[in-house]
């Protein structure tokens, strides 16, 4: 590695690394219903630098980068925006989606890192269905209104704590769905797996082969041969 290369490394660490005061004082002025997370992309297995409020999602410094910091990276973003506001955000902690924001943050045109609000709407929207709920006995022929949003050209994301619990989530929906246990999953539900991993940019992640084969309980050189079948049948 050249000194050049070397130099603009530690220029983007720098550049993300100035925006951690902003961490604590977002997580203060919005409340501990909204988490705040610094990402740093250089470091995908341990991206999250700074984060406030992280008991939204369970999260902590250390946790990997998500899906959408994968696709955003790899397909760049619509319109060529710095930001993205209010998609879905997907935790194991809540039934109900949090509301998300990112800023990415951009050295010399590059995403070098970015700036996630998640908010977690639940008592929002406890006391919306308690409304609906008493409008409903007085008004029952009242249709809502329906509210219409900017579409921002992504759908959602997922949050999680670790490398092991993207793997974890995926393999327990499938197991929910299917009403088995994952070492019972047909050959199909496996390469389902797979696919949706890969898909989550799931097998960038350093030891990613080794911690989805052990939740599968299968061989590592069964989860190679399914990521072999799916980039095949791409």
């Amino acid at each position: 590695m050249d000194q050049t290369h070397t130099s603009a490394i530690e220029e983007d660490i720098a550049l993300v690394q100035s925006y951690i005061p902003l961490v604590e004082f977002l997580g203060l002025a919005l409340g501990s219903s909204t988490e705040v997370v610094l990402h740093d992309v250089a470091h995908p297995d341990q991206s999250v630098i700074a984060i406030a409020n992280g008991h939204v999602s369970g999260r902590s410094i250390g946790s990997p980068s998500t899906d959408l910091m994968y696709k955003v990276l790899r397909d760049g973003i619509r319109d060529g925006k710095d930001y993205v506001i209010g998609y879905e955000a997907h935790s194991v902690l809540h039934d109900i989606p949090l509301v998300s924001s990112t800023f990415f943050i951009r050295r010399e045109g590059r995403i070098v890192g970015a700036l996630c609000l998640n908010t977690d709407p639940s008592a929002f929207v406890t006391v919306k269905q308690s409304i609906e709920r008493l409008g409903a006995l007085y008004f029952p022929n009242l249709q809502p209104a329906s509210a219409s949003t900017e579409h921002t050209g992504v759908q959602e994301e997922n949050l999680v704590a670790s490398v092991s619990d993207m793997a974890a989530d995926t393999i327990t929906a499938m197991c929910v769905r299917r009403g088995i246990s994952a070492h019972k999953l047909s050959v199909d539900d496996r390469l389902s797996i797979i696919r949706t991993l890969n898909e989550r940019g799931y097998f960038r992640f350093k030891g990613a082969i080794g911690t989805v084969a052990d939740q599968l309980g299968v061989a590592e050189s069964s989860v190679y041969r399914y990521l072999h079948t799916i980039q095949k049948n791409k």
